[in-house]
């Protein structure tokens, strides 16, 4: 697991003044053995605020492997050290599960506060496709969902602002190269922003497979042989068209004579017979 995504980048910068200001001072405190960060959470509306603290100023900090699930969709995964807080896209009747190596899952039910009335109903999960992620966006709402905005490392650290999301699932590609890192996250970027879902690209394994060795075509017929090519030919039977066409023509011939012979015949006939 990556200790540090590019969104976990983009949010510790932005929140960078708050952190050296903090800082100030810490210098004298007294060092402590590494506990482990005790997990709460507030119920903001349309997001839950996931909040972590040891309880100490200062001390070895334990990195915990964290993957944070909504209704049983990873939507976060990162390393847990020390004291923070991240905000979560949610929806009311959401659940979400903390995982933390070596430790029992934490549950939080979000319950969103007296009050809160259009929040997103957003639900965001991802399809890895051999060149690019298949983002899904299911808006269970009656309303656009707006203000969405992509993080990658092409577009960040602005992020590229997503159209508004109509009621039903809208398919998002995005083309990512094996191993790039990507979040959707509620606009503008701060600190707090929520988020919706933040993982890495994995190229499926199928579309490593080599590429089928193409067939070569058969190849075509030979040609009927013509009358040139049978002629004295040995043991073979030439065309018989030509041959066919001779013997008509001595048939005419012969018919031809025979009548020229008849009509001689009658000829003499008359003559012998006028003398």
């Amino acid at each position: 697991m990556r200790s540090r995504s590019i969104l976990r980048r983009l949010l510790a910068f932005v929140g960078a003044v708050g952190v050296a200001t903090g800082g100030l001072g810490l210098g004298t405190a007294a060092a402590a053995h590494a506990e482990v960060p005790v997990l709460s959470a507030e119920h903001l509306c349309g997001a839950l605020e996931l909040r972590w603290s040891t309880g100490v100023v200062i001390g070895d900090e334990e990195r915990l492997a964290t993957v944070v699930l909504r209704n049983d969709v990873v939507v976060d995964q990162f390393e847990m050290a020390g004291s923070g807080s991240l905000r979560y896209g949610a929806a009311d009747g959401d659940v979400f599960v903390i995982q933390r190596e070596g430790l029992a899952d934490g549950y939080f039910a979000y319950d969103p506060p007296g009050g809160c009335a259009g929040a997103s109903q957003l639900y965001v999960d991802a399809e890895p496709a051999c060149t690019s992620l298949v983002l899904n966006l299911t808006n269970l709402g009656t309303e656009p969902v707006e203000g969405l905005v992509l993080l990658t490392r092409d577009t960040a650290p602005v992020g590229e602002a997503l159209a508004p999301v109509g009621p039903g699932t809208t398919q998002v590609q995005v083309a990512l190269a094996d191993g790039d890192e990507y979040g959707v996250i509620t606009g503008p970027l701060r600190i707090d922003s929520p988020i919706w879902l933040s993982g890495h690209y994995a190229r499926p394994a199928g579309c490593d497979a080599p590429t089928p060795t193409p067939t070569p075509p058969s190849p075509p017929p030979p040609p009927a042989p013509t009358t040139a090519d049978t002629d004295g030919a040995g043991g073979s039977l030439p065309v018989t068209g030509g041959a066919t066409v001779a013997y008509v023509v001595g048939g005419v011939v012969l018919i031809c004579a025979g009548l020229g012979v008849v009509l001689a015949v009658r000829r003499r006939v008359r003559f012998s017979l006028g003398e």
